[in-house]
């Protein structure tokens, strides 16, 4: 069996050196937004805002560090000949890490760190056409499982990510459509449109179904064509990974809206409550 492509091993001199500042930057990447993660909520304190919750915190900071694992060290290194691995990364970067950063918060912190008046830029900002769009649940949902069903489906798209251009454009990405969809799906921040549970609810399961038939698709192929060696094992890592981080985005979406129905139901039941006090009290 030809084995599909790879990424060239480490070369001496300049690319090893390229390489190297590559990792760099990428980890400092990851290293800034933590950091302003940070920044921002103490300016919220300096400017009398506390009370922000530690698992914000610890799911944004988290986020980052699986960040750095997925594209600088030797997870990002062995995924350059390994699919499996290659796999690792991306499950990492399109589904984990997009939740992680989404269940930070960032947008609240961000409006509790600002002016009054740079918060209004932003809720008009959010409000925007073209935000709306693309925030739509559905919308969310293609722009992100479109891209991986078509890498996933033909050895000769797969190429791409191994291309030194449009590799770093679609790991970019996956964590720019993942956290899109995660905010259109379960975000906490605020959205001035967000969709109806019953199509946040769809959204979720027809991006699980086509998670599991592109899973499925890469075991049925394995050992055909150009497929790497160990596109089988790729492939579950695919789907019972996938089924991991879905698993939880599902826990998240049904306790959002579980909480939601739940004070619905409290509002609805006070008055009548208040009734069979009164007339217990009146009797």
């Amino acid at each position: 069996m030809r084995e599909g492509p790879h990424h060239p091993g480490p070369a001496p001199g300049g690319e090893a050196l390229g390489a190297f500042a590559l990792d760099t930057a990428v980890v400092l990447v990851w290293l800034g937004l933590a950091a302003l993660y940070l920044v921002a909520g103490r300016a919220g304190v300096l400017r009398g805002r506390t009370g922000w919750p530690l698992r914000r915190t610890t799911a944004w900071l988290i986020g980052t560090g699986f960040g750095v694992v997925a594209t600088a060290g030797p997870l990002a290194q062995a995924a350059g000949s390994s699919l499996t691995a290659h796999m690792a990364a991306h499950l990492l970067l399109g589904m984990l890490v997009p939740l992680l950063l989404v269940l930070g918060a960032p947008g609240t912190l961000f409006l509790r760190a600002v002016s009054a008046r740079t918060g209004r830029h932003y809720a008009r900002l959010a409000g925007s056409a073209p935000v709306r769009l693309a925030a739509h649940p559905l919308m969310a949902g293609l722009l992100a499982a479109g891209p991986t069903a078509v890498l996933y489906w033909d050895p000769a798209a797969f190429a791409l990510l191994h291309h030194p251009v449009s590799g770093p454009l679609l790991h970019v990405h996956f964590v720019a459509a993942g956290t899109l969809f995660a905010y259109a799906v379960v975000g906490p921040d605020p959205n001035p449109h967000r969709a109806a549970p019953w199509l946040r609810g769809v959204a979720i399961l027809t991006t699980i179904a086509v998670h599991a038939v592109v899973g499925k698709h890469l075991y049925a192929v394995a050992g055909q064509g150009s497929w790497p060696s160990d596109a089988e094992q790729a492939a579950q890592l695919m789907y019972y990974g996938g089924d991991a981080v879905h698993v939880l985005l599902l826990v998240v979406f049904c306790t959002q809206v579980y909480r939601t129905a739940g004070r619905r139901l409290r509002r609805r039941a006070t008055p009548s409550a208040r009734g069979r006090l009164g007339s217990a009290g009146a009797a």
